[in-house]
């Protein structure tokens, strides 16, 4: 009897917490539920999948206190849309937008107030962007890349500049 009493605790101890990843098909939507958990049992990220096995729908992404961390849209395996990440305090971190699983649009970094730290605003032709950087929240330098390469720098702040440069050479290593 006690060894029946063993087994059915080590088996609930093992089992009995959501860990791992779970996947179930649902005939009404032709589409698979993905859910992926932490250690703990938390769930780690939820997402759908169409019959192909490529990611489509919504997926969201949790931390293990099971706060939201991240939110994107996916259609037949390629991000569509709006992305959103969050700072652990909810707050948004990051706004970005795809097309197709192309970077388009202008994508905004915010510090934990919502301030903004940095924009980079992509063309949608292999990773062509200007980016914006800001001390805060005022714009000082915007960069322009065309195939991967720096093809202008404007200084818009000088004051700023000198401050992030200045900062910077005393944060870095001997």
């Amino acid at each position: 009897m006690k060894f029946v009493l063993s087994l059915l605790l080590s088996f609930t101890i093992a089992f009995g917490f959501s860990q791992g990843l779970e996947e179930s098909f649902s005939a009404s939507c032709d589409c698979w539920t993905i859910t992926n958990h932490f250690d703990n049992g938390q769930v780690s990220s939820e997402h759908h999948e169409n019959k192909l096995r490529q990611k489509h729908g919504g997926a969201t992404q949790y931390n293990a206190n099971g706060a939201v961390i991240r939110q994107e849209n996916w259609n037949n395996g390629k991000l569509k849309g709006k992305a959103i990440a969050f700072h652990h305090d909810g707050s948004p971190y990051l706004e970005s937008n795809y097309d197709n699983g192309i970077k388009i649009g202008t994508w905004t970094f915010l510090d934990i107030e919502g301030i903004p730290t940095q924009e980079i605003t992509y063309t949608g032709v292999s990773g062509d962007a200007t980016y914006s950087h800001y001390y805060n929240g005022v714009k000082y330098i915007e960069q322009t890349v065309v195939n991967g390469q720096m093809v202008s720098s404007n200084i818009l702040n000088q004051e700023l500049f000198s401050i992030v440069q200045e900062e910077a050479s005393a944060t870095e290593k001997p």
